[in-house]
């Protein structure tokens, strides 16, 4: 009995002795515990909140795309007269075309077609009336917008034409009659001066229209 007392008294001792490094060694594993308990854990799920992977959608945006209101249709050209010779006919740069009204030499972003037999002046391709207006140097004049950036023209119209702002119109529809109402190029005679744009720069009626 007296053994064990005395092994009793002296853990007891050691205890006491070593009381401030048997607390920080039992910080110690207390740290290291926590440290592996917490890299040991599963990590959180990702939950998907419905925003979806934005490159993802980019893509998508610019691959399709709405381009309903985009219209890449070859447009089918015809004549805005039936019958014809030509008077004036588009310049290029600065070349020049001979002016029988002016009298001189001047450039020309159109071509003149002449009336030979009927005076009824055609939608070259089908499209929107953009507007219709009347000058004293250009007669009346209608502009037709086919989409795509094509814009045709037509002057020297007579009054009262078949058409107003914003009709439609298709390949062949009637929308007047030719005309010399446009002082400007008076002495040709009934004609229709023509002229087509593409993204607002004038390009010659030839490029798009089969002219004789």
């Amino acid at each position: 009995m007296a053994e064990k007392t005395n092994k009793q008294n002296g853990f007891l001792n050691f205890v006491k002795r070593n009381l401030a490094l048997i607390i920080i060694i039992a910080c110690v594993l207390a740290i290291v515990t926590i440290v592996v308990v917490e890299s040991t854990k599963p990590s959180d799920p990702i939950i998907d909140v419905g925003g979806g992977d934005t490159d993802n959608d980019n893509d998508n945006d610019n691959d399709g795309g709405d381009n309903t209101d985009v219209d890449t249709d070859p447009i089918e050209w015809g004549l805005p007269l039936a019958e014809y010779t030509i008077s004036m006919d588009f310049t290029e740069g600065d070349d020049f075309v001979y002016s029988a009204t002016m009298e001189e030499w001047t450039t020309h972003k159109g071509i003149d077609f002449v009336v030979k037999n009927s005076k009824d002046v055609l939608a070259v391709a089908d499209g929107t009336i953009e507007s219709v207006t009347n000058t004293a140097e250009h007669g009346t004049t209608i502009v037709i917008d086919h989409g795509q950036g094509l814009k045709s023209t037509y002057s020297s119209l007579a009054e009262n034409p078949a058409v107003k702002k914003g009709d439609k119109v298709k390949k062949g529809d009637k929308i007047g009659e030719a005309s010399d109402s446009g002082y400007l190029e008076f002495k040709e005679g009934p004609h229709v001066h023509f002229e087509m744009t593409k993204d607002g720069k004038h390009v010659s009626p030839r490029e798009y229209l089969k002219i004789n």
